[in-house]
């Protein structure tokens, strides 16, 4: 199937779940064409299109490894979210550590889903980084959210005074 084809069936809005599976069912590597349209589809917080397409890439595994990456590597902390919660879990060690340089660079930038953290445990149930370096951003992280903790019940004390 081409492109225009496949994009003519793709879901209407995150809740048209039959057009979602109806793309499942076609299969890879027929769906090749709309991969980055599935992938894009999981920056729906609560979606069951976007639930599908991840559970599609879950059984992917070593096949979606491209699309993945790219989908970890966009600035949008749901996908990334989608991606380390319901799809990593399912693959292979030899599918997640083709992604390590990715999850290495997720793991030093904090988000609002604490994506980091979710790649430093990947990293480390993997064993893809050395621990070592893993233990030291793991304290560095700590120390930060102490600092944001402080700054949380200072807001949180002039909302209370302001009211």
């Amino acid at each position: 199937m081409t492109r225009k084809e496949l994009m003519q069936m793709m879901p209407a809005n995150g809740d048209d779940l039959s057009a979602a599976e109806r793309i499942v069912e076609i299969g890879y590597p027929a769906v090749t064409p709309v991969v980055r349209d599935m992938v894009n589809w999981m920056r729906l917080a609560e979606s069951p299109v976007a639930d599908t397409f991840a559970a599609f890439f879950g059984r992917l595994g070593l096949s979606a490894v491209d699309a993945i990456c790219k989908g970890l590597m966009r600035d949008n902390s749901c996908v990334r979210h989608r991606i380390l919660t319901q799809i990593l879990p399912q693959w292979s060690p030899d599918a997640v550590r083709k992604l390590t340089n990715t999850l290495t660079m997720i793991a030093t930038q904090p988000d609002a889903y604490d994506n980091d953290i979710l790649s430093m445990e990947v990293l480390a149930r993997h064993r893809l980084a050395d621990l070592e370096w893993l233990g030291q951003w793991l304290t560095f992280k700590k120390e930060q959210w102490a600092v944001r903790n402080d700054l949380l019940v200072r807001a949180e004390e002039i909302l209370k005074n302001v009211q």
